[in-house]
């Protein structure tokens, strides 16, 4: 196909894909790429319904439907097709599409033979949303090189005035414990910070609500602002008053790069080359020590006190 081809055809683009949300939004590349392609095609994310919440408000998608709908978990069968059956060419809005792009199928599997099935007009690609260990770049790339056939180029990333009025904000926690540095760790630095005149707030989400102790979970109440049970949404607009954002290789550190704070990543296990944050202002510290280990280490507090430091500005 011819890139005029391209450039005439594609105006319904649609990404399945389901994943946690660090995965999701990590996809913002793509499809930020894809606009840069297609300006005026609509984009249509295919995802857990809080995660198509969430890139709707980022403007990353023009819509966003619910992966876990049974008319869509029916490809992952075989399904008999024909008029009036429940299979792939039951109605699913977001299959009228030029382009249907896959992170749920190898593309011999039967969700691929049951998406060729209902959608016979479009284009179908398949990618993998994680990259094998030894690939040398970052996921982003990876998902460009499987793609290769579009020639997406990077996209380019927006610079926003830093809220030199708003709080550090530290969330202290990761769906995969051994990715979190200890919490002493991050009260000691938010203690250095606000005694430098820096204001510091804590994010809080389930996961830390269950994982840290309650008296832990009052002792930040008592000395700083707590934030909790938010929705992403919602977490978008306090990340975007903030002046600077610290936290763990998790979800919500790659939304508040993408958002454009000022990030300090804190990596342990994780391969930062290839799951660093996307973001224009984006600093990782790459620790050598194993988080599930507790430890105090003053080299690591003074190394990630300066780096927060310089990100505030």
């Amino acid at each position: 196909m011819h890139d005029a081809d391209l450039l005439a055809k594609f105006m319904r683009i649609t990404v399945v894909h389901q994943g946690a949300l660090g995965d999701t939004v990590l996809l913002a590349s793509l499809l930020a790429s894809l606009q840069m392609r297609w300006p005026a095609a609509e984009r249509t994310l295919v995802t857990r319904c809080s995660f198509g919440r969430l890139m709707v408000k980022l403007v990353l998608a023009e819509s966003a439907f619910d992966a876990d709908d049974a008319r869509h978990s029916a490809w992952f069968g075989p399904c008999q097709v024909g008029p009036g059956a429940s299979g792939p060419d039951a109605f699913l809005p977001w299959a009228d599409s030029d382009l249907l792009l896959s992170a749920v199928s190898s593309g011999q599997d039967a969700w691929a033979a049951n998406a060729r099935q209902a959608c016979p007009g479009a284009q179908i690609l398949f990618f993998s949303p994680r990259p094998p260990p030894d690939y040398p770049h970052h996921v982003a790339s990876f998902h460009r090189w499987q793609l290769a056939p579009l020639q997406l180029l990077p996209p380019v990333l927006a610079n926003r005035a830093q809220r030199r009025d708003g709080p550090l904000l530290i969330h202290p926690g990761s769906g995969g414990r051994e990715k979190c540095w200890s919490l002493e760790n991050f009260i000691r630095v938010a203690h250095a910070v606000n005694e430098s005149g820096i204001h510091v707030e804590f994010l809080l989400g389930d996961v830390e609500l269950e994982r840290f102790s309650r008296s832990d979970v009052a002792r930040m109440g008592r000395e700083f602002v707590v934030h909790r049970d938010m929705s992403l949404v919602q977490a978008v607009d306090l990340l975007a008053a903030s002046r600077c954002y610290l936290g763990n290789d998790s979800g919500m550190i790659h939304l508040a790069a993408w958002v454009g704070v000022p990030v300090v990543a804190i990596f342990g296990p994780s391969n930062a080359v290839q799951w660093r944050p996307v973001g224009p202002h984006v600093q990782v510290y790459q620790s050598a020590v194993d988080f599930r280990d507790v430890y105090r280490s003053d080299e690591e507090f003074h190394q990630v006190c300066k780096l927060v430091l310089e990100q505030c500005g």
